[in-house]
C-alpha cells in the first residue's frame, strides 16, 4: 500500500493546476458524447426491464445489447495501438522506476499496497526536482486503517511528498495506477517487493488521451474525497460497478475464452463462464489453488469449464486479473468477488490491441500447460452421484458455513461432525447448498461428513 501526506504547493500556476485544467479541457470536449451515451444507456435499461413482456420487446433488447457491445468495441479499437504491455515477473519493477525517473511535470499514484522503499525514494526524488507528486494509499476497510501501508505513508510524508489515505466511502481502494506526465500505467500488481519474483501480473502503459484524462479527473475527485461517477474514457472499466462490463465481455466470446484471477467468488461471473462453456466456448481458467474456491471450481467444471491450478507454494502465484477473448481483453485490478466488483475502487480496461492480446495469449498458454487440472477434493460417488465439501467459520454468526456442491438438485444434505452434531438443508437447482452448521470455533479441524442423496463426501471444519 502507499501512505499519504498533504502539502500545498505555492506557485503562480502549479503543475497540478495545469494538469487539472488539461483534464477538464479534454473532458469538456467529450461531454456531449458522454451525455448521449448516458441517454442510450438509460434507454437500454428501460428496454431491458420490459424485455420479457413481448417478442418485439425482447428483440429490441437484443438489438440494444448488440449496439452497446458495438460501441464498446469501436471505442476499444480506437484506443488500440496506444498500449504497451508489462509482464511480471519477467519485467520486474524497472518500468515503474524508469517512468518515475523520467517524469518532468506530474506524477499521480494510487496504490492498494506499498512496501517498496525504492519506489518511495524515487517519488521523493521527483518531488525534490520540482515534479508535482501526489500519492493516494489505501486506507483500509472503509478507512479503518492500513498497517501494511503505514511505513510507506510515513516515509513519503517525511520526505515532503503529498500523500493522503484513500476515501473511506469505498470498502477498499484496490486500484493500482501510476500516471506520469499524462501517460497512465494500469496495473494488476502492488508495490510489494517480496512478490516481484513469483507473481504472475501485468501492467498496461496507456497513452490514449481520453483514458488518461478520465483517470486524472477521477484522481482529482478522490484526492479531495468528492465522490463521482468516473468517466470511462475510450476503454476504462471502473469499480464500483465493473461487473456488467466483464459479464458482457464473457457473453460476447466465441470459440475460446482464457481467464486469470486470484479469486472466484462472484456468482454473476461464474454463471457467465459456465454459460459460455455450455454454448460450446472453450473456457480455460488458470488460478492458484485455494479451498475457498472449490465450490465455484466444481460448478464450473461440471459446466465444461477447464480449470487448472498452481499449488499455493508453487514458484508461480497467479495474481493477474484477465479475461481474454479472440478479439478483446480485460486487464485490471478487479478480482472476481462481489466486494471487488461492487464496493471497491478498482480500475481496469478492455482493449482490442492485437500485440497486447497476442502476448497475453502466449503467456497464458504456457501457464495453463504447466498447471494441474482441477479435481474436486473429497468427492465420492454413489449410484452415479458425487459431492464435495468445504467449510469455514463465520465469526459473525458463530457457526460454520459448510459449502456442499453435488450433482443432485433438491435433495437433503446432512452434515455430521466427529462429535455427532448434525445439521441439514436442501440443495438448490444446481446441486449447491450452504449448511449453517452450529458448532463452536473450537471445532475447527474436525472432520465433517456430508450425505447428499446417494453421495457421501468429507471435509474439515
Amino acid at each position: 500500500m502507499i501512505p499519504a501526506a498533504d502539502r500545498f504547493r505555492a506557485a503562480p500556476v502549479s503543475a497540478s493546476t495545469v494538469g487539472f485544467m488539461r483534464v477538464w479541457l479534454s473532458l469538456g470536449a467529450t461531454a456531449a458524447a458522454l451525455a448521449l451515451t448516458g441517454c442510450a444507456g438509460a434507454a437500454t435499461h428501460t428496454t431491458a426491464q420490459s424485455s420479457t413482456s413481448t417478442p418485439v420487446a425482447a428483440h429490441t433488447h437484443r438489438r440494444a445489447v448488440a449496439h452497446r457491445r458495438a460501441v464498446a468495441h469501436r471505442r476499444a479499437a480506437r484506443a488500440a495501438g496506444q498500449l504497451t504491455l508489462i509482464t511480471e515477473p519477467a519485467d520486474g519493477i524497472a518500468p515503474i522506476l524508469s517512468a518515475i525517473a523520467g517524469a518532468r511535470r506530474q506524477i499521480d499514484l494510487v496504490m492498494y499496497e506499498d512496501s517498496d522503499s525504492q519506489v518511495d525514494d524515487a517519488l521523493a526524488a521527483a518531488e525534490r526536482r520540482g515534479v508535482s507528486v501526489r500519492v493516494l494509499l489505501n486506507g483500509g476497510y472503509y478507512g479503518h486503517g492500513s498497517p501494511q501501508n503505514q511505513a510507506a505513508y510515513s516515509s513519503l510524508k517525511g520526505q515532503g511528498v503529498p500523500v493522503r489515505w484513500t476515501p473511506s466511502y469505498f470498502a477498499l481502494t484496490h486500484q493500482k495506477t501510476l500516471v506520469v506526465d499524462g501517460r497512465a500505467y494500469i496495473l494488476t500488481f502492488n508495490l510489494t517487493p517480496e512478490y516481484y519474483a513469483s507473481s504472475r501480473d501485468f501492467g498496461v502503459v496507456d497513452t490514449n488521451a481520453a483514458d488518461d484524462a478520465a483517470i486524472e479527473h477521477t484522481f482529482d475527485a478522490d484526492w479531495v474525497e468528492h465522490r463521482i461517477t468516473p468517466p470511462s474514457g475510450d476503454q476504462l472499466v471502473w469499480s464500483p460497478g465493473s461487473g456488467p462490463a466483464q459479464v458482457d465481455l464473457i457473453d460476447s466470446a466465441s470459440g475460446w475464452l482464457d481467464v486469470y484471477n486470484e479469486e472466484m467468488d462472484a456468482p454473476a461471473i461464474q454463471s457467465a463462464l459456465a454459460a459460455a462453456a455450455r454454448r460450446g466456448v472453450n473456457v480455460r481458467v488458470t488460478m492458484t489453488a485455494d479451498s475457498e474456491w472449490d465450490s465455484a471450481f466444481a460448478q464450473l467444471t461440471r459446466a465444461g469449464v477447464h480449470v487448472r491450478t498452481y499449488a499455493a507454494d508453487a514458484s508461480l502465484y497467479i495474481h493477474a486479473k484477465m479475461i481474454l477473448t479472440p478479439d478483446r481483453v480485460f486487464l485490471g485490478s478487479e478480482n472476481f468477488s462481489d466486494t471487488s466488483l461492487n464496493d471497491n475502487r478498482e480500475l481496469g480496461l478492455i482493449t482490442t490491441d492485437a500485440p497486447v492480446r497476442a502476448s497475453l495469449g502466449a503467456t497464458f498458454a504456457s501457464d495453463y500447460a504447466n498447471a494441474t487440472p482441477y479435481a474436486s477434493p473429497s468427492a465420492t460417488s454413489g449410484g452415479g452421484s458425487s459431492c464435495s465439501v468445504t467449510a469455514s467459520y463465520d465469526s459473525r454468526h458463530h457457526d460454520f458455513d459448510v459449502d456442499v456442491t453435488s450433482t443432485q438438485d433438491d435433495v437433503t444434505a446432512t452434515a455430521t461432525d466427529s462429535s455427532g452434531q448434525t445439521d441439514s438443508y436442501h440443495t438448490d437447482s444446481h446441486g449447491y447448498v450452504d449448511i449453517y452448521f452450529k458448532a463452536p470455533e473450537s471445532a475447527t479441524g474436525q472432520t465433517v461428513t456430508v450425505h447428499v442423496g446417494q453421495a457421501t463426501c468429507t471435509g474439515t471444519l
